[in-house]
């Protein structure tokens, strides 16, 4: 297994953001090859980049192809003598109505040497085999690399002359940045709190990566475990489902056994504490809700206030039921707001429902939430 000896700078996702934002800039712009621990959110920040600025991104994981996925696909014209091979394609056409191309090669220090070659072809001149295989100039191409022996993979050393020809960096995770992220993106608020309470040590398991665990824990993963809570704890099912024994199967499947206990502990902990609030929380809830069966012009302002500053409370807490309970009211104001008095959108001003504005950003209610802030 080779060591990645690198003595390059490291850089914050946000860098690497910004670095991005310069290449833009550049009518021919070299490539950038980030070197990183798998999961921590390369191809996300490209992605966004990508969809932000409305560019062709086109995506090659390299470490999973051969030789032959290069050569493209032979044709002989009629007449000819001789045979010539169509391009992959990456270098098709700008997509219509996109504005520039960006290529991502994924895993490159890991993948077969012809097939690096190939790809090295690709980042050094913007072209490769075939008819037609070139790229326009102001192409943006980013390489994504592993460490070696420190997150546990065998790479390829690549040679001085490629190095000196391409920007080198190190991306390594800022848990600020993370947690800053991951509340923009409603991920689940346990899981927030569990990497804040353990000062990051369990945001990338390094450790985990050098010790050729089966599987370890990375922001990528993170966010996952994020969406199983959603999908597990806000749903029922047609069938009967173990939702305890499913959630920590899918933990453990997805950040590893050392980290996913730990999480668990955490997680099942916390729960149990919440408990007794959350059940009288649930039935201050259905008495609550009756505001949905009256006529909303007539209820009074408390009782408004109270179902607003209850859904409120749940999501904070992240109850088990809370967001379906945070859509159900958005789904009800969209239609009934506009029959509420102004007074009572008024008083609203002055408590802090912000937890219940984040949901309703998420998800698409920007206008309710406009007009719960600012009144009608």
């Amino acid at each position: 297994m080779a060591t990645q000896n690198l003595q390059i700078p490291q850089i914050s996702p946000q860098d690497l953001k910004q670095m991005l934002e310069i290449l833009d800039k550049m009518p021919n712009p070299p490539a950038l090859m980030v070197y990183g621990a798998p999961g921590i959110g390369k191809t996300s920040i490209l992605s966004d980049f990508a969809k932000k600025k409305n560019y062709d991104l086109r995506v090659k994981h390299l470490s999973r192809m051969d030789a032959t996925d290069w050569s493209g696909i032979p044709k002989q014209n009629e007449g000819q003598m001789f045979t010539e091979f169509m391009p992959i394609s990456i270098f098709k056409p700008l997509e219509k109505g996109k504005n520039k191309i960006i290529i991502f090669f994924d895993e490159l220090n890991t993948a077969m040497p012809q097939v690096l070659n190939a790809a090295l072809d690709v980042i050094l001149e913007k072209k490769g085999e075939g008819y037609g295989a070139i790229l326009p100039e102001d192409t943006i191409i980013l390489a994504a690399g592993n460490l070696g022996e420190e997150d546990g993979t065998y790479v390829e050393t690549l040679s001085s002359a490629v190095k000196t020809r391409m920007i080198q960096v190190r991306m390594k995770q800022e848990t600020q940045q993370w947690l800053e992220w991951a509340k923009s993106k409603n991920i689940n608020k346990t899981i927030i709190d569990f990497i804040e309470k353990n000062n990051s040590q369990y945001l990338v398991d390094l450790k985990g990566f050098q010790d050729n665990l089966d599987q370890v824990a990375t922001p990528r993963g993170w966010e996952r475990i994020s969406n199983y809570m959603d999908a597990i704890f806000n749903n029922d099912f047609n069938m009967y489902v173990d939702k305890i024994l499913a959630f920590k199967n899918m933990v453990i499947g997805t950040i590893g056994k050392k980290v996913g206990e730990i999480f668990l502990n955490y997680y099942f902990e916390k729960q149990s504490n919440q408990q007794t609030t959350y059940i009288q929380w649930q039935k201050d809830i259905a008495t609550a809700k009756q505001f949905y069966s009256k006529e909303v012009a007539s209820m009074t302002l408390d009782k408004f206030i109270n179902l607003t500053c209850l859904i409120n409370t749940g999501l904070l807490k992240d109850f088990p039921s809370a967001k379906q309970e945070a859509n159900t009211y958005a789904q009800f104001m969209s239609e009934e707001i506009d029959k509420l008095k102004k007074a009572q959108l008024t008083s609203l001003a002055t408590y802090n429902i912000s937890a219940l504005e984040q949901y309703l950003s998420a998800n698409g209610y920007e206008e309710l939430k406009e007009k719960l802030r600012k009144g009608k």
